[in-house]
């Protein structure tokens, strides 16, 4: 199945009027669209690029978890791969497994099941190793399907999440490393605040790196070394000069730059759209969506706009009364509460606003912007959860590809 996209010109502002697939030798017309993302590849390969270039020669890995947060993992992959990805990462055992057809090596970062270990072994899945239980598991799981284990230690250095305890990995790396068919690949850690890039990050570089040394002098020596993520990049270089030799990074590749002075400037990658499904003139004394919380108190009224996106799209309720749109490039307020399906808006300063209009709500549209970073701090949260809350309804379409 593959899908292609028609355009539309009315009044000089471009409609996107509807989705075309086909499927065999069928050519099918599909319902117009409601709420899509647009992303643009050239803009991942870019942004992959830039950031390779910014930690170069240690070595740049895409985080292509939770679907590529929510833009599309195989979409991700093919686009990374292209700009010159040499592996992935990802978090658990069934985002590795969509990513072994790019036949790139796939470092899993979260935990790992017992009941996952076979699979994860069979598929030729890096695993992580967080504690001696893991360890002994998958040696011996790796002994009865007589194949080697690659796997990459994980040391908590102060995130507190999972993870070998730094005071003891001095001990239990050697036990480890001892262990029958484990191969041991790498050795990583996490940054709890790498933003912050304070006394306490410092310490974490340090003691990592102290750990590493040690562990190199005593006969165990790591090819892959690496705790860099995003906010690292921009706010940590010693995370990703030696002894450390690799660098993960996920947000960034999207242009939402994790950092607020990060030398680099990004693209972003996404536009989350929707379209205008009803406009009305509401009179004056009469409230708008559920919990009666906005009355509409202009004399003549207020032209309301009821967008086709709401909280199960992934649209934050936090949003609501809040949060703005653009329609025809102007700002428009949300107003009531964001609604399961549906997001109203004042369009009193688009007064030729009419059905059907692109909204968007959060990207570009003509010469305004309306940032992810700005809609994510309106609702209370990160850009990170507005893609990856993005419902199954939201079409992804992909622009630029390579």
């Amino acid at each position: 199945m593959s899908f292609g996209l028609a355009d539309g010109e009315q009044g000089g502002r471009r409609r996107l009027k509807y989705l075309v697939y086909s499927c065999g030798s069928a050519g099918l017309s599909a319902p117009p669209l409601r709420s899509w993302v647009e992303i643009d590849t050239s803009a991942w390969r870019a942004n992959y690029r830039q950031l390779a270039a910014a930690v170069h020669p240690s070595e740049l890995v895409p985080v292509i978890k939770a679907n590529a947060y929510g833009l599309g993992a195989a979409e991700g992959a093919r686009a990374f791969r292209a700009a010159g990805a040499r592996r992935f990462a990802v978090s658990c055992l069934e985002e590795g497994l969509q990513l072994t057809v790019f036949g790139l090596p796939t470092l899993l970062l979260g935990a790992v099941l017992p009941d996952e270990v076979p699979a994860v072994l069979q598929a030729g899945l890096i695993a992580p190793i967080t504690d001696m239980a893991t360890a002994g598991l998958i040696s011996r799981t790796a002994e009865r399907l007589r194949r080697n284990a690659v796997v990459h230690l994980k040391i908590d250095s102060g995130m507190g999440r999972l993870g070998i305890p730094l005071d003891q990995a001095r001990d239990l790396v050697p036990e480890i490393a001892a262990l029958p068919r484990v191969k041991l690949e790498g050795i990583f850690s996490h940054f709890p605040a790498a933003e912050l890039a304070d006394a306490e990050t410092d310490t974490q570089v340090s003691a990592m790196g102290e750990l590493i040394r040690d562990l190199e002098a005593a006969g165990i020596v790591f090819k892959f070394r690496h705790l860099a993520n995003s906010p690292g990049v921009a706010h940590v270089p010693a995370a990703f000069r030696p002894p450390f030799n690799m660098v993960r990074t996920g947000i960034d590749l999207h242009g939402h730059l994790s950092a607020d002075c990060a030398p680099y400037d990004l693209q972003p990658a996404a536009t989350l759209k929707a379209r205008l499904v009803a406009v009305r003139n509401v009179p004056k004394g009469a409230t708008v969506s559920y919990g009666r919380h906005y009355t509409v108190t202009d004399l003549s009224g207020e032209k309301i706009g009821v967008v086709a996106a709401g909280y199960a799209d992934g649209y934050p309720r936090h949003l609501s009364g809040r949060g703005t749109v653009l329609v025809r490039g102007t700002r428009c307020p949300i107003r009531g509460n964001v609604c399961m399906d549906f997001t109203m808006v004042s369009l009193q300063n688009v007064p030729e606003a009419e059905v059907g209009d692109e909204v968007v709500l959060f990207g570009r549209q003509g010469d305004e912007t309306l940032g992810i970073n700005e809609v994510a701090e309106a609702a209370g949260t990160i850009s990170y959860e507005l893609t990856c809350r993005l419902g199954p309804r939201v079409k992804r379409i992909y622009l630029n590809r390579a």
